[in-house]
């Protein structure tokens, strides 16, 4: 062959067409925009499931310590130097029993309690007399048998009538033991029954270290702690009939005829009761004065109007142990009356929780107000948060979003819990892009 020859032969050309390359890149091309075609369809159905996909809504999380104590220093009182005491308010507080904690005797402090189940089985209105008890001879006969061993007793005899208020009278009044016996079988058929009945009162008012075996107190094994007499000296005293009598320096019984309150302060120096116990164990004396507070919303009418000052001093020893009783007792109500102040239990602004949103950084909840109350350093203070179930998508700073309750005592305060910040609806390409 020669240089310019061909293998191929002659008059043939060369069988490549134009024609066919052209097709086949051709059907490349189709190819390559239906597979655009495809991926935009795809990305554009997403793009819909995404935006008609319900965002998730804000979330809320609040937490806040089921209760705190004022702080500060806890009131400086005279203190008795021997036994134990307690002082509060009705529906505030006390401040918690000083001195012994152990149960102390309780002498005739016992019959708060005695006066408190009669009262219950057997009630009276102001006004009422209640039903007739008639003295038998075996009233009689404790009554000598107490005599004798020189307790206090109030002198009856064999078929006088006592009306209920009047036993009450000389229960409370004079302290008469033998009457607490006569109480006690007319209620519930014996001392022991009745002795059952009395621990059952003390329980269901939360006297957890209280035990009473007799109605009178004589039994040195019937015995309590000076916060438990507090409790029961504030049941007796919001029993208007109880009070009534309590704060009665004298009565006048059909056979003992005019009796004196065994509580001399009754009636000086705003006193108005409660109870005076005494044994050669000791003095013990519960007490209420009346007192004025500070001006507080918080503060619930039923207190404002009539603040009513309740302690107890027990244990008191000495050559006279119930007038050291009676002048420790008097000693701490007058220094307690200037200590309940207006109390700021909690601040306004005070992060207690947080908002997460989609799309955007967390938001605080705070405190919408702050909280004051009437009360002093080392009373507890309970909280309770209520807050929104849910939450709309969006709202602006300031949004309310629950409540936060404060309780001391009857005294309650409700404040609002409001978001720091605005939450926002998600943004487009948030909810484009959201897995």
């Amino acid at each position: 062959m020669g240089r310019n020859d061909s293998w191929l032969p002659k008059g043939r050309t060369p069988s490549y067409s134009p024609r066919h390359g052209s097709s086949r890149g051709s059907s490349g091309f189709k190819r390559f925009g239906v597979t655009v075609l495809v991926i935009l369809i795809v990305v554009g159905a997403l793009a819909i499931v995404q935006l008609f996909r319900k965002p998730p809504r804000p979330q809320l999380s609040v937490s806040a310590a089921s209760s705190t104590v004022i702080p500060g220093t806890p009131p400086s009182l005279p203190w008795p130097s021997q036994g134990s005491a307690d002082v509060g308010v009705v529906g505030i507080g006390d401040t918690g029993n000083h001195g012994v904690k152990s149960p102390i005797g309780l002498a005739s402090v016992a019959k708060i309690i005695t006066a408190l189940v009669i009262m219950k089985d057997h009630p009276l209105s102001i006004g009422q007399s209640g039903p007739t008890l008639t003295v038998s001879a075996s009233d009689v006969s404790t009554y000598q048998q107490m005599l004798a061993n020189i307790d206090s007793v109030s002198a009856v005899s064999l078929g006088e009538s006592l009306t209920e208020f009047q036993a009450l009278e000389a229960l409370l009044i004079p302290s008469a033991d033998n009457v607490a016996v006569m109480l006690a079988n007319w209620d519930a058929g014996s001392v022991s029954a009745f002795a059952a009945k009395m621990n059952q009162e003390a329980t269901s008012l939360g006297m957890t270290s209280s035990h009473y075996v007799d109605p009178s107190g004589l039994d040195p094994n019937t015995t309590g702690t000076a916060s438990d007499q507090v409790i029961a000296a504030e049941a007796l005293m919001q029993n208007p009939v109880l009070a009534q009598i309590v704060a009665m320096p004298q009565a006048t019984l059909p056979v003992a005829g005019v009796v004196y309150n065994v509580n001399a302060l009754v009636g000086h120096d705003n006193i108005v009761g409660v109870k005076t116990g005494s044994t050669p164990a000791g003095g013990n004396f519960t007490f209420a004065g009346t007192t004025s507070l500070p001006s507080s919303s918080a503060l619930p009418k039923s207190i404002s109007s009539a603040p009513l000052i309740v302690g107890a001093v027990l244990g008191q020893q000495g050559y006279t142990p119930l007038p050291s009783a009676l002048s420790a007792g008097k000693a701490l109500l007058d220094a307690f009356r200037t200590v309940p102040s207006v109390e700021k239990i909690l601040g306004k602004g005070v992060q207690l929780g947080s908002i997460t949103a989609p799309g955007q950084s967390s938001v605080g909840v705070v405190t919408g107000a702050s909280i004051s109350m009437v009360g002093w350093p080392g009373l507890k203070v309970s909280y309770k948060v209520n807050v929104l179930p849910t939450l709309p998508s969006s709202f602006g700073s300031g949004y309310k979003v629950g409540t936060l309750t404060a309780t001391l005592g009857q005294e309650h305060v409700t404040i609002p819990l409001v978001a720091t910040g605005a939450v926002k609806a998600p943004s487009l390409t948030w909810r484009l892009e959201r897995l």
